[in-house]
């Protein structure tokens, strides 16, 4: 197998982890009763440790390194906090008022937001591109809502809100930690925000007060979402930046919400129609080319 090949292969299986990670997701929290914010503390705590655990057998000098340097401290909390914890949060809060492969297609107009926030901080205009790519998106968006229905929307509000908030965040989530990941790599940056974010989050979601069913198919969800949808998704990923171009990453990348489709109709019998699967493929189509330009 040539090492293009098992790039290709290693995207592709990180990317389906995580539409896995948010249909078991939406099990917890349809099937299981799950409130978002606990899902959100249990599975930061978790992954988290496990992260650490995974660093400190490997680098375990970079792991230290990160906190010791005192700059860095608060990076590290606000990246946990806003760049993870609320993140994920609005996240499973999408899921909870739509499914999980409308969460994710409305989060993934997050590329359109870095671009607005790059036009923002450099006073420019956006380019012919970009505007192109961004009523791309909103028409993508209009179509995913509404379905071709004007009298009634195929998305609560709250689902669109939830969602749109969770593509901010994500973007925060994106580029405040760049400067340290270039310094120390992206897994000790990730352990360290993953667990800070759980921490500060537990007094205001009191997981100790959780309200959910617990058995073990609550478990098993538990798993998939912590194990599969983080770790492995992330070590999965990682691996595969060691073979193909950032391009090459972003468009296998996008089988994530395809993938989410599909096991959606598995699991969930939940059917899309035409008009709102075209609205998917307009917001994956302005992502893509926004992102290769």
């Amino acid at each position: 197998m040539s090492n293009h090949i098992r790039g290709l292969i290693l995207c592709a299986a990180g990317s389906l982890c995580w539409s896995i990670s948010g249909i078991a997701g939406q099990f917890l929290l349809e099937d299981k009763s799950f409130i978002p914010s606990q899902l959100t503390t249990v599975r930061m705590i978790g992954a988290g440790l496990l992260l650490l655990a995974w660093e400190w057998f490997s680098e375990r000098g970079l792991l230290r390194s990160v906190v010791r340097e005192r700059s860095n401290r608060w990076k590290l909390f606000w990246f946990g906090v806003i760049g993870l914890m609320i993140t994920q949060y609005t996240y499973f809060e999408a899921i909870h008022y739509s499914n999980a492969p409308t969460a994710t297609i409305i989060s993934y107009l997050l590329p359109l937001i870095v671009v607005g926030w790059d036009c923002l901080t450099s006073r420019r205009w956006p380019y012919r591109n970009e505007v192109f790519c961004t009523v791309l998106a909103f028409t993508g968006t209009f179509l995913l809502v509404t379905e071709g229905r004007l009298d009634q929307l195929a998305v609560s509000p709250l689902a669109l809100l939830w969602g749109i908030s969770s593509a901010f965040t994500a973007a925060f989530y994106n580029l405040q930690p760049r400067g340290m990941i270039k310094k120390y790599t992206a897994p000790p940056v990730l352990a360290w925000g993953m667990l800070i974010g759980g921490l500060v989050s537990m007094p205001f979601t009191q997981v100790w007060n959780f309200a959910g069913v617990i058995d073990w198919g609550s478990l098993a969800g538990y798993l998939v979402v912590t194990v599969v949808g983080t770790v492995l998704s992330f070590a999965l990923y990682l691996n595969s930046s060691k073979y193909l171009s950032a391009m090459e990453m972003t468009i296998i990348a996008s089988i994530e919400p395809l993938a989410s489709v599909v096991l959606e109709m598995i699991c969930f019998g939940q059917m899309f129609n035409l008009i709102g699967l075209s609205g998917f493929l307009f917001i994956l189509v302005a992502v893509l080319a926004v992102s290769r330009h």
